[in-house]
């Protein structure tokens, strides 16, 4: 038999003999993964991940970005001072490593520090938000300018996700065809060496 025969039979074999075991790694993978964040260690490995993916990363940290400003400028607005709306904020981005860069920037702050060195120091947040920020304290328009950041990331946001959007489903309707195009020509090709066989 050819071997993208043999291969698509040795696939179906595995699927129809061990599903049992494809089905339970799937499980045990899933309910491993939850376990491991519900420790600090292991939500902090996770989130570190996240971040670290390709192209995804990027979209969720501005998403998170984002959420940090808008919610921000709304506690300061509200009249909340500083480090009570950064132990608010640090809640609020869903991700333990930049919420572990906030905590240690509202220490910094604390000891008598501005807000744009220590979140700088932390290295996961861009220069562009950096350098509003800073803006916004020595101008004393912090919450207009956190307000003008998360417009931004949003913005930014909007167009990744459109854009992604536009990618995958040429990649779906491409993966699909290869997919149908494998299995047919597994099942076509035995038929075709067994005509030239014959002739």
């Amino acid at each position: 038999l050819p071997v993208m025969t043999r291969v698509l039979l040795a696939i179906s074999g595995f699927a129809q003999d061990y599903w049992w075991l494809i089905i339970g790694a799937m499980i045990a993978a899933v309910v491993g993964v939850q376990l491991s964040r519900r420790t600090p260690a292991g939500r902090l490995r996770f989130d570190r991940y996240v971040l670290a993916m390709p192209y995804f990363g990027k979209l969720i940290k501005k998403v998170a970005l984002a959420r940090f400003a808008r919610t921000l400028a709304t506690l300061l607005t509200s009249g909340i001072n500083l480090l009570t709306s950064l132990d608010i904020v640090k809640n609020v981005v869903s991700n333990s490593v930049l919420s572990l860069a906030i905590e240690d920037a509202r220490a910094s702050i604390r000891e008598g520090q501005s807000i744009a060195p220590p979140l700088k120091k932390s290295g996961l947040f861009p220069a562009m938000l950096i350098h509003m920020i800073a803006v916004g304290e020595k101008s004393g328009e912090l919450e207009q300018m956190l307000t003008k950041a998360a417009d931004a990331y949003d913005i930014e946001v909007s167009s990744a996700v459109s854009a992604l959007t536009s990618i995958l489903e040429p990649m779906m309707i491409l993966f699909g065809g290869a997919v149908v195009l494998f299995i047919v020509l597994a099942i076509l090709l035995p038929i075709f060496e067994m005509n030239q066989l014959v002739k």
